[in-house]
């Protein structure tokens, strides 16, 4: 017999019994789906086998958010930093003693009362290779590939491996291109990159160290970081230089 093949992400038996945890949370009625970077690290891995780093799991509420977070807090879940009026961010440990990042499942939630994931997912994806969901439910199945939801041009642009801006509600977005770029995705257009420029401009200072300090720890170092600056046009030290002032 053919062995299941689950989504990468619920390959580690620890986050496969808290996925099913939170399927189980899900009130009649709601309709929960896991988006953007875990679908994508998901489906990348389906075509190439290929890890991508999973640091959380962007995810959508869609119905009775207040039962569902209730249901999880039941089942060991507890809020991390952010809490919002349309957000909130829970986590539970994989196991005792649960220290690093790397220990626990975060669910970065948002939450609406109705939606047309489409639509949703071109709103707010911020490049076309993000634009995959799946209702959490639907995880399980054995031909969980077929039921995954896919913003125009995602497959595509996912095998090319391109990056093509597709919104910018993020105005780090420049950083989290360069990031992908390490991974082996081909640089931006040139109209991208400049949007992309003009964004990060418009960025927090604290948010920009945040985000700088996160770029170095994901390509291996500022040396790495400059490089693929440097790659895609763009002086980095320049660039940081200016928006420090």
């Amino acid at each position: 017999m053919k062995k299941l093949q689950l989504p990468i992400f619920l390959q580690e038996p620890e986050t496969l019994a808290i996925f099913k945890d939170i399927a189980a949370a899900v009130p009649k009625g709601t309709k929960f789906y896991i988006v953007g970077g875990a679908m994508r690290n998901a489906m990348f891995y389906y075509y190439f086998k290929k890890k991508l780093p999973q640091r959380d799991y962007d995810s959508l509420i869609v119905g009775d958010h207040k039962k569902f977070i209730t249901n999880l807090r039941k089942r060991g879940f507890v809020y991390g930093k952010i809490r919002r009026k349309t957000q909130a961010v829970l986590k539970k440990a994989k196991f005792k003693n649960a220290k690093t990042l790397n220990d626990f499942v975060f669910l970065d939630m948002h939450w609406v009362k109705k939606v047309d994931i489409v639509q949703n997912m071109k709103d707010h994806a911020s490049f076309t290779i993000n634009g995959f969901a799946i209702e959490v439910r639907d995880l399980f199945s054995s031909n969980w590939r077929k039921k995954v939801v896919e913003m125009p041009n995602a497959i595509r642009d996912l095998r090319r491996k391109q990056l093509v801006v597709n919104a910018v509600d993020n105005k780090h977005n420049l950083f989290a291109a360069m990031r992908f770029m390490s991974v082996g995705f081909k640089q931006p257009g040139k109209s991208d990159v400049d949007w992309l420029v003009r964004e990060f401009a418009k960025s927090h200072k604290k948010r920009r160290k945040r985000n700088l300090e996160k770029l170095y720890n994901y390509v291996g170092g500022k040396k790495k970081a400059e490089k693929l600056a440097k790659k895609i046009g763009i002086d980095l030290k320049k660039l940081i230089a200016l928006n420090a002032s």
